[in-house]
């Protein structure tokens, strides 16, 4: 195997435990010396191996350069080892005797899952209220995207990276190349985080919380220095604003590329944009008529604004806690179909994504005309652009493989969890759409923390297979991959 490979997980171990530095800062700040310690010595687990495998492969930088069939390695195995690593700080801590369950808590965090095991979140402790929002804010954009953007060169092309990691199906290269891409993407990143960090303190929400809850809906994470989210603060302001910039993370960051470059009509333009658009309003008001319905003596903008907030909360997968609601079945399905279909490509939000969704429809449209007219000579196109047989084949394969990663954890969980079939089936569509407990304050309630050890793994599994489009996290479980021929 390819030493840089090492060379670059071991540079990537280092960066995960410099990370470890803000909520080291968070519990100096705050008096939290006991856990000062425990993330010193986690900030060490992963420094000193890291470092000593930097050291080991540092003259494989002279080897050939990393391909395509190294970065399927390098994006997995960087997922599972910050999965692992990040898992020390809830363990040594005593927040999390269980490594396994620290392990789910971790993968949930990094995969803007946003499930958790703590029944109570306000009891713990600030700095590692910090930590859980930072590795969400980490993993929201690409963990592995990000130290490649920022470090220096360690012989992989851009492409052999954002193939692997970037969401959705139809990627955009908005410069001339994938490293000054990423920090574009970044900037954006980083700036709307600030912003919405700024809105949510004049919201009345105190600085800490503010910056958390920045921090994981900008990832469309769902995590909460609350038990209750964000409907413990009881703020129409802040649910508008949290929605907001949930719409904004949803949606693909090359557009706002566009409208900073003065290119607004690209926004109109983009196909996936206005499908999200669309399918955003119809739920919306569909949502609304049904709870009017369902309760006519209920407030007609209180009833838009629930249902245009969990609208945007599900389509994000932002899966944050709202306050309870007895909301129609009805209500729900539509939701769930929500969750399945997510945001729109090259956004932080989970689900199969808006683009693959229209793209399937058109072919199933196609197929009928075909079938009715015979031989029709059409060709399937996407932004103006051909869509070719092996972009249609990936959609089709990412949507069966989808299925059956659902159908195969939901009967482990079943064997091995109990519970009833539908709210496992529920639970395992939600980690793998990355949207978390979302929809607990629905009627539909995800109680991870009663699984047994088996089902907190594969939970986690399914989480970080959601997490990085499905072929990624498979294709070195393959026999073919491990061959000894190169690609």
């Amino acid at each position: 195997m390819n030493k840089r490979i090492f060379h670059f997980l071991g540079i990537f171990l280092i960066a995960i435990g410099a990370a470890m530095l803000l909520p080291l800062f968070t519990a100096l700040v705050y008096g939290e010396y006991h856990l000062a310690g425990a993330f010193i010595l986690s900030i060490l687990i992963c420094i000193v191996p890291g470092w000593i495998v930097h050291l080991s492969y540092k003259k494989s930088l002279t080897e050939e350069k990393i391909n395509f069939r190294d970065g399927y390695f390098i994006v997995t195995a960087v997922w599972f080892i910050s999965s692992i690593f990040s898992a020390f700080p809830y363990f040594i801590s005593g927040v999390m005797p269980n490594f396994i369950d620290a392990f789910f808590e971790s993968a949930s965090g990094y995969s803007t899952t946003g499930a958790t095991l703590f029944t109570n979140v306000e009891t713990l402790p600030h700095s590692i209220l910090m930590w859980r929002s930072l590795t969400q804010w980490l993993g929201g954009m690409g963990i592995v995207v990000l130290f490649f953007a920022f470090l220096p060169s360690f012989g992989a092309k851009g492409n052999t990276i954002a193939n692997a990691e970037a969401p959705g199906a139809f990627q955009r290269k908005l410069t001339s190349r994938y490293s000054d891409t990423a920090r574009v993407f970044y900037a954006l990143y980083v700036s709307l985080t600030l912003v919405l960090t700024i809105l949510l303190v004049i919201g009345d929400m105190n600085i800490f919380d503010a910056i958390n809850h920045a921090l994981t809906t900008m990832a469309t994470g769902g995590f909460s220095t609350r038990t209750g989210g964000i409907g413990s603060y009881d703020s129409t302001f802040i649910y508008i604003v949290i929605g907001i910039f949930a719409f904004f993370a949803a949606t693909n960051f090359g557009l706002f590329f566009d409208m900073i470059c003065g290119r607004f009509r690209s926004l109109l333009k983009d196909e996936e944009f206005r499908s999200f658009v669309a399918i955003v309003a119809i739920s919306s008001i569909l949502i609304t008529i049904s709870l009017k319905l369902t309760d006519s003596s209920t407030n007609a903008i209180n009833d838009v604004t629930a249902a245009f907030f969990q609208v945007i909360n599900t389509i994000s997968t932002l899966g944050v806690e709202t306050a309870n609601s007895n909301w129609p079945p009805f209500c729900l399905i539509i939701l769930a179909l929500l969750m399945i279909t997510g945001g729109c490509s090259s956004s932080t939000s989970g689900g199969i994504k808006v683009s693959r969704i229209t793209t399937l429809i058109k072919v199933l449209k196609l197929d009928v005309r075909r079938r009715i007219h015979g031989t029709v000579v059409e060709e399937i196109t996407y932004n103006g652009k051909k869509v070719d047989t092996k972009t249609m084949d990936y959609i089709l394969s990412f949507v069966i493989l989808y299925l059956t990663i659902v159908l195969t954890a939901t009967l482990i969980i079943c064997g091995f969890g109990g519970g009833d079939l539908m709210t496992n089936l529920i639970s395992v569509l939600s980690c793998i759409s990355n949207l978390g407990p979302g929809m607990d304050s629905l009627g539909l309630v995800c109680e991870y923390h009663t699984q047994s050890a088996i089902c907190s793994i594969t939970y986690a599994f399914v989480m970080i297979a959601g997490r990085l489009e499905l072929e990624t996290f498979l294709v070195i479980f393959s026999r073919h991959y491990w061959k000894t021929y190169r690609v």
